[in-house]
């Protein structure tokens, strides 16, 4: 008996098959590609130069673009895989800027819709570009607070969480970083998860923004950077843990006036208490002079002039000494009859007080926190149920500003799951 032969299917089935291989593999490059009107990524150069484009390369795309990106297995990483990105974001003018910042998605494959995400916003670590987390390079003091920001967002890597943290404008890359300029910082958190789609495919549009300190600041401030700012994007709900607040008031405080209740003067008297230094306002009310396109000299004393190059030079640690922002009295690094109305105004345009979140937010607050009182948050969450924001306060008994971090991970982890079940 003669061997059978091969079945030959028709010519028409052969050019289906064809037909459908070639619309699967361009489903999946369509999926895998840059959104529509991306700019190709160009290729990113080594050392410092990666924080660095020429101009024409940041004004080449839109908010949430990628410039660059390298993958790297040394410095800022929390497990799973771990990439520097440069990209587009809106400075506090308004304005397009280079931001940096590190995307860390778990090992292993993804679940059904992709890794859920979660943009990280990091506290004070200085306003030099060598304090930005990313870089790996600051003193002792910034160096256990990223261990201890490390530590948190490692564990939510493990859960099966990408984690987008951005440097924030100015941090890191060139130009000053608007410190404590919420409108910024929180463009910079919505931004990097923009870019993170950008980056790879295998993300949900479902994210959390999660922050500290002042990041806690930026991760409120992304309230105001949903719909068509982050097209496709659904933002769960927002976590801040320690944010600053009540700014503005601080500084009418300063500047001679009063706020209308009780309870918003003793949140400016414990605020200007604890910041009876320059240290942390300094810098606010230079950024905020900057922002608002007010001369320094009309705002900043001679004596406080001095220290401006500090602002380039020293992280926060370095920041706090004698010889620097931490040895000047808020007064002596004022103008003689500094006229703070109008940086009053910025500040308070930058101010969560000011926020009414439309997604749900939980506030942690440590009981033993000095570097931000729990006075201030108190009055954060009386102004947020005024609003009718849909607000879980926590407080976290004996926490201080950072071991806070560590001892409310676990009712972090807790509402974040049910942020993106619900």
């Amino acid at each position: 008996m003669s061997a059978s032969r091969p079945r030959l299917h028709p010519w028409w089935t052969r050019g289906a098959v064809v037909l459908v291989l070639a619309l699967v593999a361009s489903v999946l490059l369509w999926r895998s590609g840059p959104p529509e009107g991306a700019v190709p990524q160009e290729r990113a150069p080594e050392g410092a130069g990666f924080y660095e484009p020429r101009p024409e390369q940041v004004s080449a795309g839109e908010h949430g673009s990628l410039i660059w990106s390298r993958r790297i297995v040394t410095g800022p990483t929390i497990g799973g895989t771990t990439h520097l990105l440069l990209y587009r974001s809106t400075s506090a003018k308004g304005e397009t800027v280079a931001v940096s910042g590190v995307v860390s998605t778990p090992a292993g494959d993804p679940p059904e819709g992709g890794w859920p995400v979660i943009a990280w916003g990091h506290g004070t670590t200085g306003t030099a570009d060598r304090c930005a987390p990313s870089r790996s390079a600051a003193d002792q003091q910034t160096g256990v607070y990223t261990a201890a920001m490390d530590r948190m967002t490692a564990g939510l890597v493990e859960d099966g969480y990408a984690v987008v943290r951005t440097d924030y404008e100015g941090l890191g890359t060139p130009g000053p970083h608007p410190y404590l300029m919420g409108q910024s910082a929180g463009a910079a958190m919505a931004d990097i998860v923009l870019a993170a789609h950008e980056l790879t495919p295998e993300l949900s549009d479902e994210w959390v923004a999660m922050g500290h300190s002042q990041g806690g600041q930026a991760a409120l401030f992304t309230s105001r950077f949903t719909g068509a700012y982050t097209s496709g994007l659904d933002l769960r709900g927002i976590v801040a843990l320690a944010p600053p607040s009540q700014l503005g008031a601080v500084v009418e405080m300063v500047g001679g006036g009063r706020s209308a209740s009780r309870a918003e003067e003793e949140a400016q008297e414990r605020a200007a208490s604890t910041s009876s230094t320059a240290t942390f306002l300094g810098p606010l009310l230079v950024a905020a002079a900057r922002t608002g396109d007010v001369p320094l000299e009309q705002v900043v004393s001679p004596q406080g002039r001095d220290l401006l190059p500090h602002l380039e030079e020293r992280c926060v640690a370095e920041l706090f000494r004698p010889d620097s922002f931490g040895g000047v009295d808020v007064e002596d690094f004022l103008a003689v009859e500094a006229d703070l109305e109008r940086l009053g105004r910025v500040v308070g345009t930058n101010d969560a007080a000011e926020l009414h979140p439309q997604v749900p937010v939980v506030l942690v607050q440590g009981t033993r926190d000095t570097t931000v009182p729990r006075l201030l948050s108190d009055r954060l969450a009386e102004q947020y149920r005024e609003r009718g924001a849909d607000l879980e306060y926590v407080t976290v008994p004996g926490a201080d500003h950072v071991s806070v971090l560590d001892e409310a991970a676990p009712t972090v982890r807790t509402w974040v799951t049910g942020a993106f079940d619900g």
